[in-house]
């Protein structure tokens, strides 16, 4: 919580620090049916390794035996996430050797796991203070360890995919803090409340030092190495802010914190919109969750893939096509000019320069002058050219609504909304190096088309669907070859389409419990193909003849449009 979250809702956050305030209506617990949390295997994993005594081998051997829930409880995992976590429980062994080596050198103690977490907490209070409180807590997540005289703490945060070189201000603060003060405490039951008494806090270390840790590249990186002065320091210079800003949040921004936020039932600013695409709840009840135009599409392609990447954000580190850099490049200038305040058309800019970007962005030749010719294309197609000065114009702007019967969150992030005469415009941009596929409806081949027609028919932007419209601008190198085609949200035949088409992929994506491979093209650019047998195989036995062609993200055949 102590992490900044830009596009949090403030609401949400400041609810959340208080986990003894439920739901009204309360919302039943509803059991997952596959693991949802990338690192609970990977933990209970390092448990029986470090406080059960189990060799490497041993549970190893249990992982591979595994055909539900990882040491009989909890949800079934899926077998590529198996398959990580012993991955990653062979790096994570090997890094803790080699820096338990490296600490000896320097003439540190060794240290050892603890096995209850820190925590740093406050005696209850007779009267709340002025937040309504009368008793505060601090908790740690992630591998702790200390020296047998207690001179030394370390903290281990791991992270899914490269080791990461620093952490957020008050992030690393509020971490520190509990770690140089907190006390070992049990583990308690949800929602159960915490012991009366304070924490004690007066058996301080000499030394407390975090790392994180990378499980996909196997690398460790000491973030910090202070004593309980520097650290108290530290936390009342960027812990302390951070803590209020969240404790003492107010106003609502829908978005991603509306999944698991226990004020959605009262939240007015979250647009309802009951029946989007006509869909049918599940079989078995699930709790909420969320869509996306991202989702739906993974989930056509492979159910594996989106339990994989999108749920449990499992990344192979595997090397991102020269067209998805290419479409990333183009994306993030295009949103920078867009963003500019005053608003300025693309038009009255100099065209870009292959060289330019080359040298700003690191792309190759050949990509930094496809990205050259996109980006004049553009300025032909720019919306923001001739644009009144009372225009609104929003770059990635987040669009949320809840579909009530399906207990779903709808997530859309378009490109760009503008407003223009009144009429709001939806656009959407790709960047590709072939020519629009003419055999198939623009609904079918770009979701994110009709999950924005149903969001505008909804009036999740509060706006006339008679008076919007939607658009794709499919920009491609060569001078003329781009094109802006539009699509009229206020047409019932178009109405009618697009639920047709949301409905086609939402509804696998609902019923799914098991989250099955299934091989094809989008092997090649999965991000968790190196622990999917089924996904290498295909791989292996289809190897790819030329290097993908791909737009800003991923599509069935390439890794387009990763942005909604």
């Amino acid at each position: 919580m102590a992490r900044p979250k830009p596009a949090a809702c403030p609401t949400h956050r400041r609810i959340a620090m208080r986990p003894l305030l439920v739901a009204d209506p309360p919302v039943p617990f509803r059991p997952a049916p596959r693991e949802e949390f990338a690192f609970g295997p990977l933990f209970a994993a390092l448990d029986l390794w470090e406080h059960s005594g189990w060799s490497l081998e041993r549970i190893r051997e249990e992982l591979r035996g595994t055909r539900g829930a990882f040491r009989g409880w909890g949800a079934p995992v899926h077998p590529a996430l198996l398959a990580w976590t012993a991955d990653a429980l062979e790096r994570y062994a090997a890094a803790r050797g080699r820096e338990q080596g490296a600490a000896r050198a320097a003439g540190l103690p060794p240290t050892a796991p603890v096995r209850q977490q820190w925590t740093v907490r406050t005696s209850r209070q007779d009267v709340p203070d002025t937040r309504g409180v009368r008793q505060y807590e601090q908790t740690v997540w992630g591998r702790a360890y200390a020296s047998a005289d207690g001179s030394v703490r370390d903290l281990w945060i791991p992270s899914l995919g490269r080791a990461r070189q620093s952490r957020p201000a008050a992030e690393l603060a509020t971490v520190a803090r509990v770690a140089a003060y907190g006390a070992p405490t049990p583990r308690r039951k949800a929602r159960s409340e915490p012991p009366p008494t304070a924490t004690d806090g007066t058996a301080l270390p000499g030394l407390v030092r975090v790392f994180d840790f990378g499980c996909a590249d196997g690398l460790f990186e000491r973030l910090l190495a202070e004593g309980p002065a520097e650290v108290r320091k530290r936390y009342e210079t960027d812990g302390v802010p951070a803590f209020r800003a969240v404790v003492e949040g107010t106003g609502t921004r829908p978005g991603e914190d509306c999944v698991d936020c226990k004020a959605l039932a009262g939240c007015t600013d979250l647009k309802r919109a009951p029946h989007l695409w006509g869909g049918r709840p599940p079989a078995v009840p699930r709790r909420r969750r969320s869509v996306s135009a991202w989702d739906l599409r993974l989930q056509g392609e492979c159910p594996a893939q989106y339990h994989l990447v999108r749920q449990l954000h499992l990344d192979d580190l595997s090397a991102e096509g020269a067209g998805a850099r290419r479409g990333r490049v183009v994306d993030g200038l295009l949103n920078e000019r867009h963003g500019e305040q005053p608003v300025r058309g693309c038009r009255e800019r100099r065209s870009p320069d292959a060289a330019g970007i080359r040298a700003a962005t690191g792309l190759d030749g050949a990509s930094a002058r496809e990205a050259a010719g996109m980006l004049t294309e553009h300025r032909l197609l720019c919306p923001l050219d001739g644009l009144g000065p009372d225009e609104q114009v929003l770059v990635q702007h987040p669009v949320t609504a809840y579909v009530p019967e399906l207990d779903v969150v709808v997530l859309a992030v378009p490109d760009l909304v503008y407003t223009h005469r009144g009429r709001w415009i939806w656009r959407e941009t790709k960047t590709a190096s072939r020519p629009l596929w003419e055999g198939r409806s623009l609904l079918r081949s770009f979701p994110q088309l009709a999950l924005g027609v149903l969001l505008f028919h909804a009036g999740a932007l509060g706006s006339d669907p008679r008076r919007s419209w939607v658009e794709l601008e499919y920009l491609r190198e060569g001078h003329g070859d781009s094109r802006l085609e539009r699509v009229d949200p206020g047409s019932a035949d178009i109405v009618d389409e697009a639920r047709a088409v949301v409905a086609d992929l939402a509804q696998p994506l609902l019923d799914d419990t098991t989250y099955e491979p299934r091989t094809g093209r989008h092997c090649h650019g999965c991000q968790a193909r190196t622990w999917c047998r089924p996904g290498t195989a295909y791989a292996t036995d289809h190897p790819r003849p030329d290097p993908p062609v791909t737009g800003t993200g991923t599509s069935t055949t390439e890794q387009e449009d990763s942005r909604v």
